[in-house]
Parts: structure tokens; C-alpha cells; sequence
């Protein structure tokens, strides 16, 4: 009998309550002493089964004050959970900061696990992934940003990603969903501005191109990225005077800018200054001989055998740092056969068309080719 009443006990919730008390007071009810609070004692006491008459039933007030020891665990568990976040996202940052992405994406996705919605780790997940080339998955981080937290800075990144992935529309449609830009961070901001610029251009819309690159420029006075972008802008408004200022302010402040070398190449080219063209495109290719615009270009104003020798060596330089480039293989091709060497000339169409039969440009120069070998029209 008393196990029972024991066991009963321990299981109701009003001995669990006092056996976590840190301290208790019974004090017994009487008119003499409480007559409000009889009379609150009482009207509760109507709420239980009365078995006993009136006159046997007694009331008693109890104060249980609660411990504090009581919440402790779950706090202490809770503050456990969110410094290991923190400390996380804290490492991720850094690594994110030195450009270690992948590492960076592991941590980050690590966090997430831990709060599915953590703003911080789903910008950083999405940054890590933008950067991998995986601009599908970063795109739903982004879109996360937006949706359950109503992100500012999502729909830039959002915008950036859309331009990587070429779809200027729709990436023009997030970055004017940007009312206040000045709330994002100086960074972010930077490289909005720089691919609204980019975006703006690629859609002829010259004007706001101009003034989102001069909005970059006027957070990082003396980048030769934002300049050379606004040197190409002016050569497509035709203003090449102004073109040349912004791609030569480029090359002060960055000695080692090719596309600035090439930019004003370009310009003297359309200004019939050849010589000067060849020059800048040659300082270009000294530079970067991955640089496919000089390349092309040289092969537009080359019209000597020296000419073809050595553009031929700097084509030779490029594929052999890039030998997967088609382009520049179809353009040591064409090199080739301005050369007389059809031999050469057919074994690099051939490597091409390996590779892509329906690299339509190298079909046309193997017919080209084969006028050159068979006068008569007779077939390779």
C-alpha cells in the first residue's frame, strides 16, 4: 500500500513541481487571517470532488519559489548550440574571405544543418557555390535570402548570378528590385553596380550602364576593372577620345592591364591608325597570350609574311597554354593557310572538327582548303 501511494506520488506533476522547488511555504487559510484569499481558496476548491462536509476541509496556501537550476540545462544547451554556430560561420567567413571556397561550402553547409534558415550560412553557401560554377544551386540560396528573409542583399546576388549565366533580362528584373542599394555592404555594392553596368550594356542601355559603373568607381576610384568596362561603353557610343582616357587611366593605375592594352589597340584600329593598333595589341598579347581579341585583331591588320610568322608564334603560345581553346586553334588554321602550309592547315581542321563537327566556320575554311590544293575542285 504505501509503494502505491509512493509511486503515485512521484508521478504527479505537483510533487515534481515541489521536489525541483528551491524553497516552500504552507501557510494555513483561515477568516481570522485571509478572508480574500479564502474566498478565492474556496471558489477554487468548488473545482475539485468533494467528499468530506465543509466543516472537515481545511485550506492551505503553498509559495514555492522555483529554482533556478531548473532552466539551466536547456539554456546551457541552447547557448552550446549557438556559440558552435557562431564559431562555425565565424571559420567559414575566413575561408570564404581567402577565396578557400570549397572548404568554405562545407562549413557553411555544416551550419545550415544546423539551422535549416540561417541567413548568414545560406548568403555564404550561395557565395561558395557562385564562385564553384554551380550557379543553379547558388541560385536557390539566393532565392532563399528573398523568400524567408526578405534579404536586400538576395536580389543582388541573385542579379550577379543571372548575369554569369548570361540571362540579362531577368537579371535586370532583381537588380531594379533594389531601391536603397546604399544598405548592402561596400562590397556587395561594388560588384552590383559593376554587373548592373555589364548587364545595362549588353541591353544598350548606355546611358544607366554609365552611370551604375561610375556609382562603382566612385567606391574604388582607381579600379582598372570599372574603367576599362567604361572604356568599352564609349567605344560602342562611338566617343573613342573618351575611350582611349578611361582605358590609359586604366594602365596608370594597373601596368599589367591587358584589355586596357587591347582597348586602345581597338580604337586606333577604328581610327585607321594601324601602326598603333598593332602595337598596343602586341603589348596586349606580352602581357596575357590568352588574350583572344588581340589575337583576332593582329590577324585583321597582318598582311606580311612576317606578320603571319609572328602571329603564328603567339597563337602557337596561346594553345599550348590553352590547347582546348577551338577558337585559337581555327585561327592557327586560317594562319596556316595564309602561309601556304596546307598540310598544317589540314591537321588543325582536322583536330577541330574531331572535336566539333559542327564547327561551322573550320567546314568552310576545309573548302577553302581544298580550292587551294585541287584547283579543279577535286576533294582532300
Amino acid at each position: 500500500m504505501a509503494k502505491e501511494i509512493t509511486t503515485e506520488i512521484k508521478q504527479s506533476p505537483f510533487f515534481n513541481v515541489l521536489s525541483d522547488a528551491e524553497s516552500i511555504q504552507v501557510r494555513e487559510v483561515v477568516p481570522s487571517t485571509q478572508p480574500t484569499i479564502i474566498a478565492s481558496v474556496e471558489e477554487a476548491i468548488k473545482n475539485f470532488e468533494q467528499v468530506n462536509s465543509p466543516q472537515e476541509t481545511r485550506s492551505f496556501l503553498v509559495t514555492i519559489k522555483k529554482s533556478p537550476a531548473q532552466s539551466t540545462p536547456i539554456k546551457s544547451s541552447l547557448n552550446e548550440i549557438t556559440n558552435e554556430l557562431l564559431s562555425v560561420l565565424n571559420k567559414a567567413d575566413l575561408l570564404l574571405k581567402n577565396e578557400d571556397y570549397l572548404l568554405a561550402r562545407n562549413l557553411y553547409s555544416y551550419a545550415l544543418k544546423k539551422e535549416i534558415k540561417n541567413p548568414a550560412a545560406l548568403k555564404g553557401l550561395g557565395i561558395c557555390l557562385f564562385s564553384l560554377g554551380d550557379t543553379t544551386a547558388a541560385k536557390k540560396c539566393f532565392n532563399a535570402l528573398i523568400e524567408v528573409h526578405s534579404y536586400l542583399e538576395g536580389h543582388a546576388l541573385l542579379g550577379i548570378c543571372l548575369v554569369k549565366e548570361n540571362n540579362d533580362l531577368n537579371a535586370y528584373d532583381a537588380f531594379c528590385k533594389i531601391k536603397d542599394f546604399t544598405k548592402m555592404p561596400a562590397d556587395l555594392r561594388f560588384n552590383f553596380h559593376k554587373e548592373f553596368g555589364n548587364c545595362l550594356t549588353r541591353l544598350e542601355r548606355f546611358n544607366e550602364a554609365s552611370e551604375s559603373y561610375h556609382q562603382a568607381l566612385s567606391l574604388n576610384p582607381r579600379s582598372h576593372i570599372i574603367l576599362i568596362n567604361l572604356g568599352t561603353l564609349e567605344i560602342q557610343r562611338k566617343r573613342y577620345e573618351k575611350a582611349t582616357r578611361y582605358f590609359q587611366q586604366a594602365i596608370d593605375f594597373c601596368h599589367t592591364a591587358a584589355k586596357a592594352y587591347c582597348g586602345i589597340g581597338i580604337v586606333a584600329q577604328l581610327t585607321g591608325e594601324n601602326d598603333i593598333a598593332e602595337l598596343y595589341f602586341q603589348k596586349a598579347l606580352d602581357i596575357d597570350n590568352l588574350n583572344s581579341v588581340a589575337l583576332h585583331q593582329l590577324y585583321a591588320l597582318s598582311d606580311s609574311d612576317s606578320d603571319w610568322r609572328s602571329l603564328r608564334l603567339r597563337i602557337v603560345q596561346a594553345l599550348i597554354k590553352d590547347p582546348a581553346n577551338l577558337d585559337n586553334r581555327f585561327l592557327l588554321a586560317a594562319t596556316l593557310l595564309k602561309q601556304n602550309d596546307w598540310s598544317g592547315c589540314e591537321s588543325e581542321l582536322n583536330i577541330i572538327l574531331m572535336k566539333a563537327p559542327n564547327y561551322s566556320k573550320a567546314r568552310l575554311l576545309r573548302e577553302e582548303l581544298s580550292l587551294h590544293r585541287h584547283p579543279q575542285g577535286g576533294k582532300l
